[in-house]
């Protein structure tokens, strides 16, 4: 059984430099949030850019979680208080609404929520401009191709996540397409409005009808921290 409405739940994503793994996994168990998946990504800055800015590495830890709204306040005034997400490529936290969830893992979010005392935490949360999640999925290596086709087009970075895709025989021979299993997972926050934009170039220099054999996606934010300290026109560094 699923829940639609009863229980308002978040899935925090947590976008930080590798450094900072140690200080993310002390928060996540010290809250016990019921679920969270960690992994591993890069950043796609040039690393000479993060040796002008004194900054951390090219490698990126990457969480996914979900709980309440008020545990996800309390995680995110946790997290401020130990990084500098003001500070250029430490880090971004952004939520997205989850709409329906299966019954258990209401009551798990519910039952950790209670665990904890969580007093009045107000997070300088960004509302005033929408942003919107692009997820891009191209074959293995053309993430660059999807990032030029990205900055082309007003986005100031990303982040790219290395998978394995599963596809039929059968959509392969239905779209004329050759599915490789190693994918990129491309991730980009990005104001709404310039939202259309990316999407269309992405798909043009990457779509399904190029080597890449891209698809693309988006999905709303409902709030972000650390966006502040994206920086426009990084190659200009």
């Amino acid at each position: 059984m699923f829940n639609h409405s009863e229980t308002r739940l978040d899935a925090l994503i947590m976008i930080v430099d590798h450094s900072l793994e140690e200080t993310l996994l002390h928060v996540y168990k010290s809250s016990d949030v019921p679920i969270l998946i960690l992994t591993h990504g890069q950043g796609t800055a040039k690393s000479v850019v993060y040796e002008v800015l004194g900054c951390g590495g090219l490698k990126k830890t990457v969480s996914v979680s979900i709980q309440t709204k008020a545990m996800t306040k309390h995680l995110l005034k946790q997290l401020s208080d130990r990084i500098e997400f003001n500070k250029p490529f430490t880090g971004i936290a952004f939520t997205i609404n989850v709409s329906s969830v299966s019954n258990i893992l209401s009551k798990l979010c519910v039952q950790a929520e209670e665990n904890i005392k969580i007093g009045s935490e107000d997070m300088d949360s960004t509302h005033k401009e929408p942003y919107h999640l692009i997820v891009t999925i191209v074959n293995s290596g053309f993430f660059d191709q999807v990032m030029e086709a990205a900055k082309e087009a007003g986005a100031s970075g990303g982040t790219v996540i290395h998978a394995r895709g599963l596809g039929s025989k059968e959509a392969r021979k239905y779209l004329g397409i050759t599915i490789q299993p190693e994918k990129d997972l491309v991730l980009i926050l990005t104001p709404k409005d310039k939202k259309l934009a990316i999407m269309e170039n992405i798909m043009h220099k990457a779509g399904l009808n190029t080597a890449g054999t891209g698809i693309c996606f988006s999905l709303p934010v409902d709030s972000a921290v650390g966006v502040g300290s994206l920086i426009e026109n990084i190659d200009e560094i």
